[in-house]
């Protein structure tokens, strides 16, 4: 397994598991008030925080390992797996873009739509990390 495709194993988990919590313990009766709002935003700062830990940890733990695995360029092969994997993502960038039009045009409450737009994203990375994963277990 190469060093970026480990590093993607820990950005899908980690971001997996922390907006999992996220989601999953929202105070969603709070969401149509003014206080939902500061609930996301107060939330957000464990999840920012627990992710770059994670991330900086684990990258620094596989460079101390394979020095001389860091320093490899980026071949044809990967640059297609990111293509590739970059190219799913905006499907669901998309369809969740257009769901926050709606969201719009309905009224819902910003911590709603702040949720919403959220959820777009974390499922677009999701998208795009697991089709990189897909692509490097593949043989891409």
């Amino acid at each position: 397994m190469s060093f970026r495709e480990k590093i993607h194993w820990v950005a899908f988990i980690s971001i997996g598991i922390v907006f999992g919590w996220y989601f999953l313990s929202y105070p969603w009766d709070i969401v149509g008030t003014r206080a939902g709002v500061g609930a996301a935003a107060g939330m957000l700062v464990p999840v920012t925080i627990i992710i770059i830990a994670s991330m900086s940890v684990v990258t620094i733990f596989f460079a101390i390992k394979s020095p001389k695995e860091t320093s490899i360029r980026e071949d044809e092969r990967e640059k297609t797996i990111h293509l590739r994997g970059t190219h799913m993502a905006y499907y669901p960038l998309v369809l969740g873009v257009w769901g926050n039009l709606f969201a719009i045009f309905y009224h819902v409450s910003p911590a709603m739509h702040l949720n919403i737009l959220i959820a777009t994203v974390v499922v677009a990375e999701m998208v795009r990390v697991g089709a990189q994963l897909y692509f490097y277990r593949r043989g891409y």
